[in-house]
């Protein structure tokens, strides 16, 4: 009897620890499992790290205004390959260059020429050449993007882009580049007396005449800071009215950009001033796709906003002056917005206000415009200066123009003589021009800008006119690369302004990302515009321009790279 109670004790003890371990591991289960599902609820509120936002989803991601950086990727180091110390020496050798030339430096005895040598010659041979393929191939209509490049046909003959022209010899090298030396001190000399002429100036007579109310207007104060070396004054009043002005300007009307890839919306504001305004699209630590092309890239209204900061911090004053805004997008664009436009306009599942626009790329209901949250939209406005017939514009094919195809190179990206072989060759560029473009393959170096297709500057200025930098949006796409194809006409032409290397030295000593957050911090309302990866690429990228400039001046001198075109 002794024995059966005993082993059902036994029995009862088994069963009793069998069931408490049991519920134990049912327990630890169940709080694991909980534990799981909160970590998945807490990573949702935590910002996607730059680069991994698939495109498609960031067009719709929720806008973010406090985006928070992330650390700085350490598997990507491009060094500049140039020490602080060669810096300086660059910037003592260049300085007393500079000081030099001030005391009249006979060009044609530094830069000669051979008397047997003829530049209108050596055009006529080139261009000879030129005719010659030319009539061996057959002329087709140029592809701008990918897209339309696949619709050629297979029995089309496709001229080979990458092929250039017969190079020039390495004489005619020597004497072509001693030529454009002579050509831009016999400019400087011809223009260094020049009067300023603003914008204001230029339109008086016809405003006078067939709109006099307009003279009256802040629009045509600030057409009085608008000059041909400028377009605007970084310390003028007009210039801080300007800003308040774009940024809570009531909308009197919103239409749409007539030209573009991507939907752009024009605002009509009181006094007169038109503004150009940008929407959101994708977050700020959005990071381009290594495989997407420079033309099907979406546009973004905080590389518009940094750019022009940038540009202003380097002194060049060449961006028209914006801003970032918070807009209401049913106030401010549908209720104002022209028939056209407003027919784009619907409600989201999400019960968003949306609009798709009219443009070549990202306009329809998949890649909308929409407020997030509710009727919120932030945008950059930018004013629009004055259009023709008002004033004349002149639209200037960059020579190095990529190829906007996807199976197809220009012809600099495989001829390492296209400078001599185009660019020296053109009389147009034997100015100040040559000297804007190297300025703006600069700017675009450090924002990283691959869609410069052309260059435009105020034609009715004449032709001591600056270039003025439009078009930005697709700048700042990736930080974790350096697109050094932007440098090819500094590294090919090696010629560049003393005004220009004494600005980037001095922001380099300075900082150039602690200049730019800080302006970024006191200027806009807008939170982050830049994360700090962006930042960190900026004075990465400083660097690797100075080797650049360092490289020209080892091959061709201080004298035979910099040039004083009288430009401060």
């Amino acid at each position: 009897m002794r024995h059966i109670r005993l082993r059902l004790r036994t029995s009862i003890l088994f069963i009793l620890a069998t069931l408490t371990i049991f519920f134990l591991i049912t327990l630890n289960t169940l709080i694991w499992s909980t534990n799981e599902l909160e970590q998945v609820e807490e990573n949702r509120d935590i910002p996607i790290p730059p680069g991994v936002i698939p495109f498609w989803s960031a067009i719709n991601h929720q806008n973010i205004y406090d985006i928070h950086a992330t650390s700085v990727n350490t598997i990507f180091i491009r060094p500049s390959n140039i020490s602080q110390r060669r810096v300086e020496e660059l910037y003592e050798l260049i300085r007393n260059a500079k000081n030099d030339d001030t005391q009249s430096v006979d060009k044609e005895k530094l830069f000669p020429i051979d008397s047997t040598w003829s530049f209108d010659k050596l055009v006529e041979q080139q261009q000879a050449h030129d005719n010659d393929d030319t009539n061996k191939q057959t002329p087709e209509t140029h592809a701008d993007t990918a897209d339309s490049a696949a619709k050629t046909t297979k029995t089309t003959i496709r001229p080979d882009l990458t092929t250039s022209a017969k190079s020039v010899s390495e004489y005619d090298k020597i004497q072509l580049r001693n030529y454009v030396h002579q050509s831009l001190a016999k400019w400087k000399k011809e223009h260094q007396n020049d009067k300023i002429i603003n914008l204001a100036d230029l339109m008086h007579d016809e405003l006078l005449r067939d709109e006099p109310s307009r003279l009256n207007t802040t629009w045509y104060e600030f057409m009085k800071t608008v000059n041909n070396l400028r377009v605007y004054d970084p310390n003028s009043s007009e210039f801080k009215r300007l800003l308040n002005h774009l940024q809570n300007g009531e909308v009197i009307e919103a239409s749409e950009m007539s030209q573009g890839t991507q939907i752009k919306v024009i605002f009509d504001l009181p006094d007169g001033f038109e503004a150009l305004f940008k929407p959101y699209r994708v977050p700020r630590n959005y990071q381009t796709l290594p495989d997407h092309f420079y033309f099907s890239d979406i546009e973004r209204h905080h590389a518009e906003i940094a750019a022009f900061h940038l540009d202003k911090i380097l002194g060049f004053y060449r961006v028209p002056p914006l801003i970032g805004r918070l807009v209401h997008i049913t106030r401010d664009i549908h209720e104002k917005a022209t028939e056209e436009l407003a027919k784009t306009f619907f409600i989201s599942p999400a019960n968003n206000t949306c609009f798709r626009g009219h443009c070549s790329y990202y306009c329809d209901t998949s890649h909308a415009v929409c407020g997030k949250p509710g009727d919120r939209l932030e945008g950059s406005i930018q004013v629009l200066l004055p259009r023709p017939p008002e004033i004349e514009w002149k639209k200037i094919t960059h020579p190095y123009r990529r190829s906007y195809s996807a199976i197809r190179k220009a012809k600099w990206e495989s001829n390492e003589n296209h400078c001599y072989d185009e660019v020296f060759l053109n009389d147009d560029y034997h100015n100040r021009l040559l000297l804007d473009m190297m300025d703006l393959s600069a700017f675009d170096f450090l924002i990283g800008n691959m869609d410069r297709h052309h260059m435009m500057r105020i034609q009715t200025f004449g032709a001591n006119s600056a270039l003025i930098h439009l078009d930005n949006g697709r700048s700042f796409g990736r930080y974790d690369h350096d697109e050094l194809s932007i440098l090819t006409p500094i590294r090919q032409c090696c010629l560049f302004r003393y005004s220009t290397f004494a600005r980037l030295y001095r922001v380099y000593r300075q900082g150039l990302s602690t200049l730019l957050s800080r302006s970024l911090e006191n200027g806009e309302q807008l939170r982050k515009i830049l994360v700090d990866e962006h930042l960190t690429a900026i004075d990465r990228r400083l660097g690797i321009l100075f080797a650049h400039l360092d490289t020209c001046i080892k091959t061709y001198t201080v004298k035979g790279v910099m040039i004083d075109d009288g430009i401060d």
